[in-house]
């Protein structure tokens, strides 16, 4: 695992490095299962370039709020719209950080993209998420499984194991999961 998330994504971010972009069919189920913001506060966990946070705020229309840790990423997401048209971003460790350094209290819809694998106590994360968001809200998770690559496949352990995913999906009031691909799109309710 990751000893210190800055230290692992700073160099990356900082070299040019770029992540899978938002499809349209992964835009359509978080339309689908995310449905309309009208204003209320979005969380965006591990935001990286802050696509997923602008189209939280702008497509769906959520007051969207984007943290990572590494100051690059936060730096390509802020500067990637004028400031009036643009979520809030923040250099922030959401499982080390202090929550209420954070702009709102309590979310309606937390996202975790890509991000669930790399998060070294899950347990603990999990609990921080909960604790962020409203009664009857939705955290979404998209995240790569193990189990949808062969073994001898040396991108297998991009994928979260089945103990991650039970581990995950336990202790929610809901839980839904869409297949996309090589990944899975969880819309876990409160």
């Amino acid at each position: 695992m990751i000893a210190s998330p800055v230290d692992y994504w700073e160099p990356l971010w900082a070299s040019g490095r770029r992540y899978r972009q938002i499809t349209d069919t992964e835009a359509q189920l978080m339309a689908d299962h995310l449905g309309p913001g009208r204003g209320r506060p979005a969380l965006d966990v591990g935001c990286g370039d802050g696509s997923l946070t602008r189209h939280l705020h702008h497509q769906l229309g959520y007051r969207a709020a984007g943290i990572g840790c590494a100051p690059s990423a936060i730096a390509l997401a802020t500067g990637a719209a004028p400031a009036a048209d643009r979520p809030h971003f923040q250099v922030m460790d959401v499982a080390a950080d202090r929550l209420d350094d954070l702009p709102d209290p309590a979310y309606a819809v937390i996202t975790c993209r890509l991000v669930f694998r790399f998060i070294t106590d899950k347990d603990a994360f999990l609990d921080r998420v909960r604790q962020l968001l409203v009664p009857g809200g939705t955290f979404w998770v998209v995240t790569e499984l193990a189990d949808r690559r062969d073994d001898e496949d040396p991108l297998k352990s991009r994928g979260i194991t089945a103990p991650d995913v039970e581990l995950l999906t336990s202790r929610w009031s809901s839980v839904t999961a869409v297949d996309l691909d090589r990944l899975a799109c969880f819309a876990l309710r409160r």
